[in-house]
């Protein structure tokens, strides 16, 4: 099956904070996916509710791992994306691996790491995907472990921040 994009806009801002950014809802509060620290504080409610509907059409046995897209992900010259301990201490359980993010039929192949939070960070062909794929501040990725014992792959669903207006 193809992966999706979902276009949603809202006037809001997004932050780089590499933290926890504070919210009044608990951002794990999605039943079937973890979110990193802040993704739904940066969503409106009509974001929030597109979010909710992938999710349960995904329908997937693994919990999804959804994460917005943060400046260190798509500037400058080291782009980077952490995927949070909670995810990554059960679901990828290595040190270092090549993982595959697949979106719309085309493959990249991503270097996964430990850091020292023990979260995992996506580096070698992060860029290209994120490039690939256009990627901007504030767009939520979905990630989608798949089943197989020999190498990890991921199927990567896009829910932009913003409509391109173009006409």
């Amino acid at each position: 099956q193809g992966n999706d994009i979902i276009n949603v806009s809202s006037s809001s801002s997004a932050s780089d904070s590499a933290g926890g950014i504070s919210s009044s809802e608990d951002d794990h509060s999605l039943p079937g996916c973890i979110l990193a620290n802040g993704t739904l504080s940066n969503l409106n409610q009509v974001q929030k509710n597109q979010l909710k509907e992938k999710i349960r059409a995904m329908n997937s046995e693994i919990p999804i791992y959804g994460c917005a897209i943060r400046k260190s992900s798509i500037y400058g010259k080291t782009r980077t994306l952490e995927i949070s301990r909670k995810y990554a201490e059960v679901y990828l359980p290595f040190e270092e691996q090549m993982l595959t993010l697949q979106h719309h039929g085309k493959k990249w192949e991503v270097r996964c790491s430990v850091k020292k939070s023990k979260g995992k960070r996506l580096l070698t062909g992060w860029k290209h995907f994120a490039c690939g794929n256009n990627l901007q501040l504030g767009d939520v990725c979905l990630f989608e472990l798949l089943r197989n014992k020999k190498k990890y792959a991921m199927n990567v669903y896009i829910i932009r921040k913003s409509l391109y207006k173009r006409k």
